[in-house]
């Protein structure tokens, strides 16, 4: 009898010995209203993670768009400040009024290529968008340069570049922003061109103008090797084998030509020695 008590306790059904499971069960489900309010929930995240992600692809398509715009602008610029180059490399055939006023037309159209680029280069975009756009100034710097020094004799200064750029503009400040960067490494661009003008001009025998760019090259490299020490200008050092070229090709053109000359007896040259660099240097009772 008490075998058979002990077996019925044994297999008691779950609910009635956990009475309280039968409660809990039933509270932990939830109720159409709640499982409503947490779908709704789900939706507006949903929504709210959609529009954040339309935000951020807007914001990376405008920025895009405007680098694009501003690279586009850039190359123009390069292109146009090449043909004032070309221009005023022909001074040598043309003569300095013909070559001037063709480069004064080129020049018109990168003024305005700096106004049209100008527009997405406001505030804090012109630090932004510095590396697009330093090329296209260094080119326009480089073409600038080549006009002054033909035109002058003078190295061009930053704050000549400057008020090219701020002709005809309203609030009285350049078109845009002038880094010493950009300034320095658009210089250190120019001797290749004042080098090409020496090579023409020793054609026409023009020994005026050749020893004019050889006097110019040489302290324009004293000052770029001063600033090769500061190590301030990050690729400059990058520009100075070509500069130290461009020299070494003009004092050997003013070289030629002071030989030649001497042997008709047209100057009376002195001596005529080899630097330690490898450039020429010409000692002569004018230089």
């Amino acid at each position: 009898m008490d075998q058979h008590v002990a077996k019925k306790a044994r297999h008691i059904p779950s609910n009635q010995e956990h009475p309280q499971n039968t409660t809990t069960t039933t509270s932990s489900l939830a109720k159409p209203s709640e499982l409503e309010s947490i779908t709704t929930e789900c939706a507006d995240s949903k929504t709210a993670i959609l529009s954040s992600f339309s935000a951020y692809r807007d914001t990376l398509d405008a920025h895009y768009d405007q680098r694009e715009r501003i690279i586009k602008c850039s190359r123009d610029i390069t292109a146009m400040s090449k043909k004032m180059v070309f221009a005023l490399l022909r001074i040598t055939q043309d003569g300095p009024v013909q070559a001037f006023r063709e480069t004064e037309k080129h020049h018109k159209r990168v003024i305005d290529l700096f106004r049209k680029v100008s527009v997405d280069l406001q505030g804090t975009d012109a630090l932004k968008y510095q590396a697009q756009v330093t090329h296209g100034v260094q080119e326009y710097v480089e073409a600038i340069g080549l006009w002054v020094f033909l035109r002058d004799n003078k190295l061009i200064t930053k704050q000549q570049v400057i008020e090219y750029l701020t002709v005809g503009d309203t609030d009285g400040g350049p078109i845009i922003n002038i880094t010493d960067s950009d300034y320095v490494l658009g210089i250190c661009d120019l001797p290749g061109e004042v080098n090409r003008y020496c090579i023409n001009s020793l054609g026409k025998g023009d020994r005026e103008a050749v020893k004019r760019c050889v006097e110019f090259l040489r302290v324009l490299k004293e000052g770029v090797e001063l600033l090769l020490c500061t190590g301030k200008i990050k690729d400059l050092k990058k520009k100075a084998p070509v500069f130290d070229s461009s020299l070494a090709k003009s004092e050997a053109a003013y070289y030629s030509l002071s030989l030649r000359e001497g042997e008709t007896g047209a100057m009376d040259v002195d001596t005529a020695v080899l630097t330690s660099g490898g450039s020429i240097a010409v000692s002569s009772g004018v230089m």
